[in-house]
């Protein structure tokens, strides 16, 4: 099987933070253009979404998905989509509680771009690290399920809360279309473990009208809470602690290390549709 490149799809505004609505980046050694993008992009039948996280410039975002794309080749056979968007703030990790909101605006500026340019019945899957698992599931609770197959969401160290997945809760639906949503989490995730929390909670009562605070989905993964139970199609996969796996061990711009080499993995199983993928 022939391997494809992994396009570059950003919504960041050039020399700039802001979310944009989205277009393609190439570079010379790609051999693609603009239009050539779009067209892959309107014919494809089989997609794969990948979003990285909070706090990632767009040069390391862009890379550490491209070396995942790359691992997920040619074992998956379709479309594999980088997804840049502005996760990194002025604040560095500080700016975390104004993130949320990036990350809206970019799962509806991602919906749009899908429900515009993909063709019906096309199968999409996402594969996310932390915050990005905000962006796709922002996405996701916005496409039609008449229209596409939403067929594998694998979150990774996901920094949403860890009840989302209940019912009544803000991406039950998304849980309920999916054909399976996997959650890789870690209890050796020390980000999700002491920088969440705080975060979550100046989040909330910034944006109290939608947000509140919780536990990270990422470290121990779902949680039932006020006798409202997650979704029977969301399969959980702890790492096993220890050696611990911390919030920067799923995916790297730089030479991967061994646990990088196994997120992929596991994210190859997931993409592949095995019953039971493990770490």
């Amino acid at each position: 099987m022939t391997s494809s490149p992994v396009l570059q799809l950003s919504f960041r505004v050039p020399a700039s933070r802001a979310v944009g609505p989205g277009m393609f980046v190439t570079e010379a050694g790609d051999g693609l253009t603009r239009d050539r993008c779009w067209h892959l992009l309107q014919t494809a039948r089989r997609i794969a979404f990948l979003v990285h996280g909070f706090n990632v410039s767009w040069e390391s975002g862009r890379d550490s998905l491209r070396r995942l794309g790359a691992a997920l080749q040619p074992s998956f056979d379709g479309l594999v989509i980088a997804v840049t968007w502005p996760g990194d703030s002025g604040l560095g990790p500080l700016g975390y509680p104004w993130e949320g909101r990036d990350a809206d605006d970019t799962g509806l500026a991602l919906a749009k771009i899908i429900g515009e340019h993909v063709g019906d019945g096309a199968e999409l899957s996402f594969v996310t690290h932390s915050l990005g698992a905000r962006v796709a599931l922002e996405a996701c609770a916005r496409l039609d399920p008449a229209r596409w197959l939403l067929r594998e969401v694998l979150v990774a160290a996901a920094a949403v809360d860890d009840t989302c997945f209940n019912a009544d809760a803000p991406y039950a639906g998304v849980a309920a279309a999916a054909r399976r949503t996997t959650v890789l989490a870690s209890t050796g995730d020390r980000v999700l473990q002491l920088a969440y929390p705080a975060g979550d909670l100046v989040q909330s009562w910034l944006f109290r009208w939608k947000d509140t605070a919780g536990r990270a989905l990422g470290r121990r993964g779902p949680r039932n809470a006020g006798g409202r139970l997650t979704s029977p199609k969301v399969r959980h996969e702890q790492i096993p602690d220890p050696p611990p796996v911390g919030h920067g061990d799923y995916i790297t711009s730089g030479a991967p290390g061994t646990t990088h080499l196994r997120t992929a993995a596991f994210a190859r199983l997931v993409l592949d549709g095995d019953a039971a993928p493990t770490w």
